[in-house]
């Protein structure tokens, strides 16, 4: 019986501050060790996150900006089929949600009316004054492909503005730590219970688990066996109810060690 693991990455792998991912170093070494597939899941692009994938070593697909796209390295036996295209530099692609074009088309018939902000509109230097990256990093966070990150609506009737707007344009939006994410037709669980199939045909007895800490972790958790809310910076968990759920009470990627290694030793 084989497993594999999603996993979001600010706040739950990565510190929602330092995006060290160093006190989950353990369970990233036993989980390479067993061969258990990692597949990283953010709403990061796929720009911020190659380096990563690179940097730990992974061999797993990766899902980008809240489901948006999934990427697989060329020959990883889940990214055959007619649906994969060619992304290059040895990858390939399963789009999932609309392209940022349409996106910012749609987002276009009410963002000035509302006064809303989005990527498309902030410099490099501001995104790495609002999230803490460096200014090479947030150019990599502004390069999109499915969907655009906004600053948060002031209260709740701005909110509920927002939401009926997008809405009516036939676009989603989803709560993260930093941004509330725009898109169209992909979601973070969408891509995952996708690739769980894909696995699965290969484990018939495949175990899924995934690990989140923020609203926008909702869809990933609830198509998984194993779904994990890792506590947030200072110890709470966000607001969230679904059947099975695993409150972590460590935050980051200390969170995800340990419930990682707790399920390992579970499971076998």
């Amino acid at each position: 019986m084989g497993l594999v693991i999603f996993s979001d990455l600010d706040g739950t792998l990565l510190d929602h501050h330092t995006y060290s991912y160093q006190p989950a170093l353990p369970a990233l070494q036993e989980l390479k060790s067993r061969g258990i597939p990692l597949v990283l899941c953010s709403s990061k692009t796929r720009a911020e996150m190659l380096p990563l994938h690179a940097e730990l070593g992974l061999q797993a697909p990766i899902i980008t900006e809240n489901g948006g796209g999934v990427f697989a390295p060329e020959g990883n036996p889940v990214a055959k089929g007619d649906p994969w295209q060619n992304a290059g530099e040895g990858w390939r692609v399963l789009e999932i949600g609309l392209p940022i074009t349409e996106v910012r088309g749609r987002l276009a018939a009410f963002k000035d009316k509302l006064g809303l902000k989005g990527f498309a509109d902030l410099s490099d230097r501001e995104v790495a004054k609002i999230t803490g990256l460096s200014k090479e990093q947030a150019a990599r966070a502004r390069e999109r492909e499915f969907n655009e990150p906004l600053l948060p609506p002031g209260d709740d009737k701005a909110a509920k503005a927002l939401s009926d707007a997008a809405a009516e344009a036939g676009l989603q939006l989803t709560q993260g730590g930093r941004f509330w994410h725009c898109l169209g037709g992909g979601d973070k669980g969408k891509a995952v219970r996708l690739l769980s199939v894909l696995y699965a045909k290969h484990d018939p007895e495949l175990r899924t688990m995934a690990l989140g800490d923020a609203p926008n972790d909702l869809s990933m958790l609830q198509a998984v066996e194993r779904p994990v809310l890792v506590a947030q910076h200072g110890g709470s968990h966000a607001e969230m109810a679904l059947e099975g759920l695993i409150k972590e009470p460590l935050a980051g990627p200390a969170g995800f060690n340990h419930a990682v290694l707790a399920a390992l030793e579970e499971l076998s």
